[in-house]
């Protein structure tokens, strides 16, 4: 199933936090996003209908709590980026990705240790997955 950007980005918060009322969510993504309460209300009941949020009324408030973890999110926005960017162009999209954003020292070690571990699966040319 499919999530939105604006989906993204209230996943995001929820899973920094664990745990959220909508008045907090509303609150923190008013001031981000200028977003409306009724804009922020319709982007969790849909999480909450897709299954990827759970919400329980305690009182007059309504806590969400994320069902879809950070490491299976991350599954689904690589599998989405690989089905929308020729599997050519990876390479350079890794690049980019990997310039445009900062690592810790561990992160880097990590990332070289999975590069060297492709190389004995290199192939010859990539195979073109548009047609």
């Amino acid at each position: 199933m499919q999530i939105s950007n604006a989906e993204w980005q209230v996943m995001k918060i929820i899973w920094m936090k664990e745990t959220m009322t909508s008045t907090d969510l509303i609150s923190v993504l008013a001031e981000r996003f200028s977003w409306s309460k009724s804009t922020v209300q319709t982007l969790l009941m849909r999480l909450v209908e897709k299954g990827y949020l759970t919400r329980e009324k305690v009182g007059k408030a309504f806590y969400y709590q994320t069902v879809l973890s950070q490491s299976e999110g991350t599954q689904l926005m690589v599998k989405a980026v690989k089905d929308k960017i020729c599997s050519r162009q990876i390479g350079l999209f890794l690049k980019e990705l990997v310039k445009e954003s900062d690592f810790t020292l561990l992160e880097l070690e990590d990332l070289q240790a999975v590069l060297e571990g492709k190389k004995a699966q290199a192939v010859e040319k990539v195979t073109c997955n548009c047609l």
